[in-house]
């Protein structure tokens, strides 16, 4: 994930500085943001359901 923000980001950038078309520039910029949120998403919810329960509460 750490790789896609890196390098995604900086790539929607460098659109920006090309002078890209604002299609490319808006697609791209939205591509990244919906992966971002998927992985963020995905990362959240298997870290909470693997997560072991504390002593002492049934799980």
């Amino acid at each position: 994930m750490d790789t896609l923000i890196s390098s995604g980001l900086p790539a929607t950038l460098s659109a920006l500085y090309r002078n890209a078309s604002r299609m490319v520039v808006l697609g791209a910029w939205w591509v990244v943001l919906i992966a971002v949120t998927l992985l963020t998403a995905h990362h959240i919810t298997s870290g909470v359901a693997t997560a072991p329960s504390p002593v002492g509460f049934p799980g």
